[in-house]
C-alpha cells in the first residue's frame, strides 16, 4: 500500500491544480471569464473599499485619490500571486517539494476564490 506522500507527488498536485483552473474557466465560459475577470480586476481597488471597516475604507478612497500608483499596486497583487504560483510550481516539480506544490496550489486557489467571491461586485458579461 502506497503512502499519501507517494501518491501526492508535486507534479500531480500541480496538474490537479491547473486542471481545476481549466475546468473552472470552461465551466464559466472562456469569453465570459475573460471579460468578467478583466473588468473585476480593473475595478478591484474600489471593490476593496466595500469590505473594509468604516475608517479604513475612507482612508483607502483618500489614498487612491491622492496616490494613483496605489491602485496599480492593488491591481498588481493578484498578478504577482499568480506569477509566484507559477514559480513555486516549477521549483516544486524540479526539486520534488510537496510544500512548494501546495503553496502554488494555495496561491492559485486564493486568487480564483477571491475572484469568484468578488466577481458579482465587478463587471458581469451577458451574452
Amino acid at each position: 500500500m502506497k503512502s499519501f506522500s507517494e501518491i501526492a507527488t508535486p507534479i500531480r498536485i500541480v496538474a490537479l491544480t491547473n486542471g481545476s483552473v481549466l475546468l473552472f474557466i470552461l465551466w464559466i465560459g472562456p469569453e465570459r471569464f475573460y471579460y468578467e475577470s478583466f473588468g473585476t480586476w480593473i475595478l478591484s481597488p474600489f471593490i476593496y473599499t466595500k469590505f473594509l471597516p468604516v475608517p479604513l475604507d475612507h482612508w483607502l478612497i483618500l489614498g487612491l485619490g491622492r496616490f494613483p500608483l496605489l491602485s496599480h499596486v492593488l491591481c498588481a497583487i493578484p498578478a504577482l500571486m499568480l506569477f509566484a504560483s507559477v514559480i513555486a510550481a516549477t521549483i516544486s516539480i524540479r526539486t520534488r517539494s510537496q510544500i512548494l506544490a501546495y503553496t502554488s496550489s494555495a496561491l492559485i486557489t486564493l486568487v480564483f476564490g477571491v475572484y469568484y467571491y468578488l466577481q458579482p461586485l465587478g463587471m458581469t458579461y451577458y451574452k
